[in-house]
């Protein structure tokens, strides 16, 4: 029995060559984990295993592994979190309030620290929490004014335990953060990513939404890593429809990434290239998702001119 392509009626994801080209030396389920990583952007081992339904973990990780050996990831430890507290390791043993004591004494810098915390926080603190911030100086090495920056961060958003600062600046420092200077790049990074995901609500419609920890690093990876604008995201949603989900939106505006497209003329150009080229099946859908049918109104041929009777 001959068997040809049938007509794809549903969502589609663009493929790099790459794959297609290591197809014959694929191993197992490194196939299925391309596609899915392509399809849902998702490159955590233990979420992919459940989404296939693999026994173990460990055939994602080692999948991902081979995928970014071959080219198609990268290493995406350069690019900041999004200071994701419960993401953050836990909290080391703190000084006791003897050690605090006699360490200020050989270094005036902990005397400071701790006036300063009081300063921005408006008031007298706890000796708890002073021997929190002193031992995130001692013990875990943090600058003063990164500790100094991290406690005005969250204390201007209403978040003075001492116990969640620390979580976040340990976060903060498995990111990379070593420094005043770079945490002072790392808050200016968390502010344009608020205003993002605040500029994406707004297209969405929808002013007061909440974003997840996974569609805020999809809303991230769309002007960070994309490199899209407000008018590309605008048209996404647009090719979106009804389905105005940020995971669908990011879908769609990787595909078009995938394809080259860097702005808005693009996207219309290609669409517009691809209804010369391509007939139109007696029952076309309204436009293909990810990167297909013109979302503008098509050409309506002129009626035929009516024919007159002999006489």
């Amino acid at each position: 029995m001959a068997y040809v392509v049938a007509e794809n009626k549903g969502d589609s994801v663009a493929v790099p060559r790459l794959v297609f080209t290591k197809l014959p030396e694929l191993e197992e389920d490194w196939a299925r984990v391309a596609l899915y990583v392509l399809s849902s952007g998702e490159t955590d081992p233990a979420r992919i295993s459940a989404a296939l339904r693999f026994q173990n973990p460990e055939r994602a990780r080692k999948a991902l592994v081979y995928w970014k050996g071959a080219g198609l990831l990268t290493d995406g430890a350069a690019a900041p979190g999004l200071g994701d507290v419960e993401a953050a390791p836990a909290p080391r043993a703190h000084l006791t309030t003897p050690e605090v004591a006699a360490a200020a004494k050989a270094d005036p810098a902990i005397a400071g620290l701790v006036q300063e915390c009081q300063q921005i926080v408006g008031g007298v603190i706890p000796q708890s929490d002073a021997n929190i911030y002193v031992s995130m100086y001692l013990t875990d090495g943090m600058p003063v004014d990164m500790i100094l920056l991290g406690v005005a961060h969250y204390a201007a958003k209403g978040k003075r335990s001492a116990r969640y600062i620390e979580r976040a600046l340990l976060g903060w420092q498995k990111e990379g953060i070593d420094s005043g200077e770079a945490a002072e790049r790392y808050l200016r990074l968390l502010q344009q990513r608020e205003e993002n995901e605040h500029e994406v609500a707004e297209l969405l419609e929808l002013p007061d939404a909440k974003f997840t920890g996974a569609e805020r690093k999809v809303i991230a990876e769309w002007y960070e890593t994309l490199g899209y604008d407000r008018a590309m995201i605008a048209e996404a949603i647009a090719y979106a429809g009804e389905k105005k989900k940020v995971k669908y939106i990011g879908g769609i505006l990787r595909a078009w990434y995938t394809k080259g497209y860097k702005n808005v003329r693009d996207v219309i150009a290609a669409s517009a290239l691809q209804t010369q080229n391509v007939p139109a099946p007696a029952s076309a859908p309204t436009h293909n998702i990810l990167g297909g049918g013109l979302r503008r109104a098509p050409r309506v041929p002129p009626l035929p001119t009516e024919e007159k009777p002999e006489t």
